[in-house]
């Protein structure tokens, strides 16, 4: 039997609604909650147009995941993809690129919560973030169920933060704002780059494979209803925060939802909203996380990490080995405070990921026109899916706009997971399924 076809040493407990709140969970979270005003330095009042960018880009890449995850439902996601596509080194370089983007993203989203309580409390940012890794790796650590619970009360809350921003930013729509562009088609796709940070965690969706039901129809729909709701809450966050507070004054605001509902309302509201925004925090560093955790134990399945990586809690069956890798590096990048560089440098590692998942569904598609697919992405062009050129396109073209030094950063990521890759394929290492 093939590693993808093997029975799985995970809990299948999740269905449809589960996952897509659970979804949603992942991507809301501190890139709308912060990144929304360093965004609208480059954007102006047109910030609306770069999530609109953002999530096309996410929207076409989201259908690639569906139809990947249709045919391999395992936790190895992408790595799993590529590896499928193009062969085991490439299989591992996506892992590590993965890995660190989940690390880089759980660590921004973490300092993002420190700075949520440094608005309200004005306490040194670094404790509080150091705080949230470690009490999310004791939630993972007791179960999916447990994480999934806690992510629904979560999950409500930060929706219905955003709601509150929207309902009263709504009394001040200010449409002469929304078309200031103040470094026009530049800096309209620069925000892009950066708001894609807001989406982040759509693609973790699929390694919930192994402990969802069905998951060969249940995670595609899950994935779509997830980027199109948090889709809709972005377009009117970002509409109504810039119709409230000049793009200017957004720019330089270290809390700045909250700041708009203290505007638009009372600072006993705005006070309420920054506590909103650290459970929306609070619950995307969870999800980051758990989802990170069943990439690295998915990949050590496949043999692509030491098998330690692969080993389950006998009582929990939960992934404790990964769970605690990922959870102790997020926090070392919390500790750094500068929340900018990590988000720049773990969206990097995305674009990369992104235009490599796209071109294997292409591969894919190619090589194997006849596989099983239990989601078939629609609108092919000799087999080739046009929305998979589309993904793998507009994250090229976000690549390009990213800062040099990050880019610079970012290439040594790849070489230094190229030397790892050269020592851990020659020993040829073998998958751990579930090792206690």
């Amino acid at each position: 039997m093939s590693e993808a076809g093997r029975a799985s040493p995970l809990r299948r407990t999740l269905g449809l609604w589960d996952t897509t709140v659970s979804g949603v969970g992942i991507i809301l979270g501190a890139g709308i909650y912060v990144l929304i005003g360093e965004a609208a330095a480059d954007a102006g009042g047109v910030l609306w147009a770069s999530f609109l960018i953002a999530a096309v880009l996410v929207g076409a890449t989201g259908l690639s995941y569906a139809e990947l995850a249709a045919m391999f439902p395992e936790a190895g996601e992408s790595a799993a993809y590529a590896r499928e596509a193009f062969g085991r080194r490439t299989g591992f370089l996506m892992g590590w690129l993965l890995l660190t983007m989940v690390v880089l993203a759980a660590a921004a989203v973490a300092i993002s919560f420190g700075g949520y309580v440094d608005d309200l409390l004005r306490p040194d940012v670094r404790p509080a973030a150091a705080v949230l890794p470690v009490a999310s790796a004791v939630v993972v650590w007791r179960g999916v169920h447990e994480t999934v619970a806690v992510a629904v009360v979560f999950t409500l809350l930060e929706a219905g933060g955003l709601t509150l921003a929207i309902t009263v930013g709504l009394l001040h729509l200010d449409l002469g704002a929304l078309a200031d562009t103040p470094r026009g088609a530049g800096g309209i796709i620069a925000a892009a780059s950066l708001v894609f940070f807001a989406y982040t965690g759509f693609e973790q969706m699929v390694t919930l494979a192994e402990e969802t039901r069905d998951p060969g129809r249940t995670i595609p729909r899950a994935m779509l209803l997830a980027i199109a709701i948090t889709t809709a809450l972005y377009l009117l966050v970002a509409v109504t925060a810039v119709s409230v507070i000049p793009w200017q004054e957004l720019a330089n605001d270290p809390a700045p939802l909250a700041n708009v509902v203290r505007r638009a309302s009372t600072n006993r509201l705005g006070n309420r909203l920054a506590v909103i925004a650290l459970f929306a925090t609070a619950n995307t560093v969870l999800m980051l996380i758990a989802t990170g955790a069943r990439l690295a134990w998915g990949m050590a399945r496949r043999g692509l990490l030491p098998p330690p990586f692969g080993r389950i809690d006998p009582r929990r069956e939960t992934p404790w080995v990964a769970t605690a890798a990922v959870s102790g590096a997020a926090l070392a990048f919390a500790l750094s405070g500068d929340i900018g560089r990590v988000a720049q440098l773990m969206n990097m590692t995305i674009f990369v990921a992104l235009i490599v998942v796209n071109a294997a569904l292409v591969a894919l598609r190619v090589r194997r026109p006849d596989a099983e697919r239990a989601f078939r992405v629609g609108g092919s062009v000799r087999g080739v899916p046009i929305t998979a050129v589309i993904g793998g396109g507009a994250a090229a073209v976000l690549l390009a706009s990213v800062d040099p030094l990050v880019l610079l950063a970012s290439a040594g990521l790849l070489l230094a997971g190229l030397a790892v890759s050269v020592i851990a394929l020659r020993h040829e290492l073998a998958p751990a399924e579930g090792a206690a």
